[in-house]
């Protein structure tokens, strides 16, 4: 058992992918002092969006880290961007990964083509999911057709924005249509209000 211990104590650790509330619990600095985190080089996340200054407050303990996130749904199967090690922007959730194509709309329904103006992301992608089983009415809301084909409106408003090195880099902003899933069907928070009132 011993020996096993040590095999396994031996290996290093380059990478680790986490959600956002781990990184916060990394500021406990006391309890990161029990491991040895030297060979780590790269802490990436998702699952939430990754406030640049809680990023930056992790950098300051581990400078010599890269720390980077991703972008995805489930119906995006699953990323649809994600930082390179070699051009993060602290607060944006990375560039698009090949095969995918993106567009923001405003709330007219129009592309916006300048950078730094919010809307709502549309992803299409051979990956993306067909629709929801057994369920029409979700399928039409989510999923819509346009002169470019079939897109997939992720409900999340985005800027885009270039990077130093001229990349461009997506940033969610806000949830434009906010959802609990009850029983893996979606309530939507304004309906819920509805039927309260």
């Amino acid at each position: 058992m011993s020996q096993q211990h040590s095999q396994r104590s031996s290996v290093l650790i380059t990478i680790i992918q986490v959600p956002p509330i781990v990184i916060r619990m990394l500021s406990n600095q006391d309890l990161l002092k029990k491991y040895d985190l030297s060979s780590v080089r790269l802490l990436f996340t998702g699952a939430a969006p990754l406030g640049k200054e809680t990023a930056e407050d992790l950098l300051r303990v581990f400078p010599n880290w890269h720390v980077g996130q991703g972008y995805g749904l489930t119906e995006s199967a699953p990323v649809v961007c994600s930082s390179s090690e070699h051009d993060i922007v602290q607060g944006t959730s990375g560039s698009l990964l090949p095969g995918i194509r993106v567009k923001v709309i405003d709330f007219d329904g129009k592309e916006i083509t300048e950078y730094g103006k919010p809307g709502e992301l549309l992803v299409q992608s051979p990956s993306v999911t067909l629709g929801y089983l057994n369920n029409e009415k979700a399928t039409a809301e989510t999923f819509i057709w346009d002169e470019d084909g079939r897109w997939l409106r992720t409900g999340d408003e985005v800027i885009v924005t270039k990077s130093p090195q001229g990349y461009e880099h997506i940033t969610i902003v806000d949830r434009l249509k906010e959802l609990i899933k009850v029983k893996v069907r979606p309530l939507f928070l304004h309906s819920l209000k509805r039927a309260k009132t």
